[in-house]
């Protein structure tokens, strides 16, 4: 994870574009990681604050969320893209999306949709979607929604228990005076 994150900001710092980034980052890790039978998820974006756009890439991660103020819509942000180091020969796309104030992204792993309570139901992601709808609603800034996710989780898990894995949200949501408002927290697994 360490060398992945080196790479990362080496190739950030030549402005290649997300896809492109992917595409290098796979070729790199495949030799890696060819015999160990490990692989690396990963979901990359770029925001442009002059034009409210957000460019990314997907390598087989959990789409981020995104809640459009507007119509009150959750849509997954997703592109077709294999896990890093699995195939060397794998083309990674790109999307970009224009972001309008009040627009929110929530990034999060799957110890989130994965998490389970008492009876062995899975928290999944028609759940976090619903949730996410209702905060964005409901609730006015990043951090705001980020600690109705984390205690709308605890609920679901119950009081005293913890998930099996590490949950980790980041929430990204753009102000109506179009400056970016970002809130991340993790839990250990």
């Amino acid at each position: 994870m360490t060398m992945l994150r080196g790479m990362l900001r080496a190739e950030v710092l030549h402005s290649f574009s997300p896809a492109k980034i992917l595409h290098h980052l796979n070729h790199v890790m495949h030799t890696d990681l060819e015999n160990s039978s490990r692989f690396v998820t990963l979901f990359y974006g770029e925001y442009d604050p002059k034009t409210r756009t957000l460019s990314y890439s997907n390598a087989a991660h959990n789409p981020p969320l995104l809640w459009r103020a507007a119509s009150n819509t959750v849509t997954r942000l997703d592109t077709v893209g294999m896990l890093l180091g699995l195939d060397i020969d794998t083309h990674y796309y790109e999307e970009q999306v224009e972001l309008q104030p009040g627009d929110t992204i929530l990034y999060y792993t799957d110890g989130f949709t994965d998490a389970a309570n008492s009876k062995g139901e899975r928290m999944d992601e028609d759940n976090l979607i619903n949730a996410l709808k209702w905060a964005c609603h409901n609730r006015q800034s990043a951090q705001e929604i980020l600690t109705y996710l984390f205690e709308m989780l605890q609920r679901f898990v119950g009081h005293g228990r913890h998930t099996d894995d590490d949950v980790t949200l980041v929430v990204m949501r753009l102000n109506p005076e179009l400056q970016l408002n970002l809130f991340s927290q993790e839990t250990p697994d």
